[in-house]
């Protein structure tokens, strides 16, 4: 699901902001009969949304810290699993440890959201690979900027399906997910709702289970 509101942009990050994507999640993840998994841009930006978001999670929350070791990342996993019947929050990066490459099949993580778009600003290295792109295909910001931070979110979003077993929600928030040059990068096969409606969606999504736990 794609929900047209709010935005990361750098332009447009403010306290109203921060406010308005708290309330969204909070609002998504309470609905959520097991664990969820939020990824952000940055940790920064995570930071400044979770001052907010704090007071409104029904659930425990469990925040992902750069750096962490090893050892610090396996505890820091199996004690977000023990949450798998009462219900947990991962917040983490984008590009952080839990945003690949971390399987969490079955009933482990029922919800992902996807919270802005990790665009930074271009590094020299970025640059560089934007002129090779640019040089070499016509379509520098295409293949070095746009496509490797789509691909992050869809990295992302595919911690809560791991098989063809597994159900659960995925959500980008992001009025920018709805632009053509963002839009185009998803699999057009997929029936993405857009929606405002998002707590009528996700209800309405989970109701057998919800009734199982009636």
């Amino acid at each position: 699901m794609i929900i047209p509101e709010t935005t990361t942009k750098f332009n447009q990050r403010n306290e109203q902001q921060f406010q308005r994507i708290a309330k969204i999640i909070s609002e998504i993840v309470n609905l959520v009969p097991g664990n969820s998994a939020i990824f952000f841009p940055s940790y920064g930006l995570r930071d400044q949304v979770y001052k907010y978001f704090y007071d409104l999670c029904e659930k425990t929350t469990f925040k992902e810290q750069p750096g962490m070791t090893k050892e610090e990342k396996t505890d820091f996993l199996e004690r977000f699993k023990g949450y798998q019947k009462t219900g947990a929050v991962l917040l983490g990066a984008s590009t952080g440890s839990f945003g690949e490459g971390v399987d969490l099949p079955g009933d482990l993580l029922k919800a992902v959201i996807v919270v802005g778009l990790p665009l930074e600003h271009p590094d020299l290295e970025t640059k560089e690979l934007i002129k090779y792109f640019d040089k070499k295909f016509g379509k520098g910001w295409d293949y070095g900027y746009i496509f490797p931070a789509l691909n992050r979110c869809l990295q992302n979003a595919g911690r809560c399906i791991r098989s063809e077993t597994d159900k659960g929600v995925v959500v980008f928030l992001d009025e920018r997910y709805v632009w053509p040059m963002y839009k185009r990068c998803f699999n057009q096969e997929e029936d993405i709702k857009v929606s405002r409606h998002y707590k009528e969606l996700v209800e309405e999504f989970f109701e057998p289970t919800q009734r199982r736990l009636v």
